[in-house]
C-alpha cells in the first residue's frame, strides 16, 4: 500500500468551518498524489503513522478540498476536528490509498512515520 505525506502544515481551525470539512492548498495536495479538486477520506487523528488501534479513536469521513484560496502549507479544519490533535498547531498529513476511502493520517509534527 503506498503511503505519502505531506510537509509540516499549520494547523488553522476556526467556528466557521464545517466539522466534515478539511482544505489544503493543491501543491499540497500533489504531495498526496490528489489530483482531483476534492475527495472524501477516512481520517483518523494520532501520533503516528500506523492506523490507531485505540477503539475509541473511530475514523470520521470527510471531505478533504484543494483550494488555491489557502494558503501554501496550511491546513484548515474546525475547532471540534482540531482539538482532535491535543493543541499541536503544526501537523503532517499521510494519506493511504485504500477501497472505498483513502486514509488520511493527522499527526502532530513531532510525531513518528512508520
Amino acid at each position: 500500500m503506498k503511503v505519502k505525506q505531506t510537509n509540516t502544515l499549520k494547523v488553522i481551525s476556526d467556528f466557521s468551518f464545517a466539522n466534515q470539512k478539511l482544505v489544503i492548498n493543491p501543491n499540497d495536495g500533489f504531495d498526496l498524489g490528489l489530483l482531483m479538486s476534492e475527495t472524501t477520506v477516512e481520517v483518523y487523528f494520532g501520533n503516528n503513522s500506523e492506523k490507531p488501534a485505540n477503539p475509541e479513536n473511530t475514523p470520521q469521513y470527510a471531505r478533504l478540498y484543494q483550494k488555491n484560496e489557502c494558503k501554501l502549507g496550511t491546513v484548515e479544519m474546525s475547532i471540534k476536528a482540531a482539538n482532535n490533535l491535543g493543541g499541536a498547531r503544526h501537523v503532517r498529513l499521510v494519506l493511504r490509498q485504500k477501497e472505498p476511502y483513502p486514509l488520511l493520517l493527522i499527526i502532530p509534527a513531532g510525531g513518528s512515520v512508520k
